[in-house]
């Protein structure tokens, strides 16, 4: 399954305003699932409808602020699909784990706030 180099211009992951919402918990929900095993990936809303599914570059920007590189983004970069600077350049669009983990709904955060602003 190939990758997107960025994330789309509102992945529910962005930690701008122009991130879809997903209901409270989807987003937990999915990174728990990745990190309990990295050979599954999340695919890109935009290409749900498509016959070519691509792996969202917004969990994959996640995932490498956790350390846990899913097996097809490792794969990725071994063939050339995707940069070490694609990842970096995700990762920084996207929300930081550690205020995903406080709960928005709960702290009152902003997405801007998700971006370390």
């Amino acid at each position: 399954m190939p990758i997107t180099k960025r994330p789309c211009s509102n992945c529910p992951f962005l930690c701008d305003d122009a991130a879809i919402a997903l209901e409270p918990g989807r987003i937990e929900g999915i990174v728990s699932d990745l990190l309990r095993d990295d050979q599954q990936t999340f695919v890109c809303h935009k290409t749900l409808d498509t016959s070519e599914r691509m792996t969202c570059a917004g969990a994959v920007g996640l995932m490498s602020k956790l350390g846990r590189l899913p097996v097809i983004a490792r794969l990725g970069l071994v063939y050339g699909v995707i940069t070490p600077r694609d990842i970096e350049v995700s990762a920084a669009m996207v929300i930081d784990p550690d205020d995903m983990a406080l709960g928005d709904l709960q702290t009152g955060k902003t997405a801007g706030d998700r971006c370390g602003r």
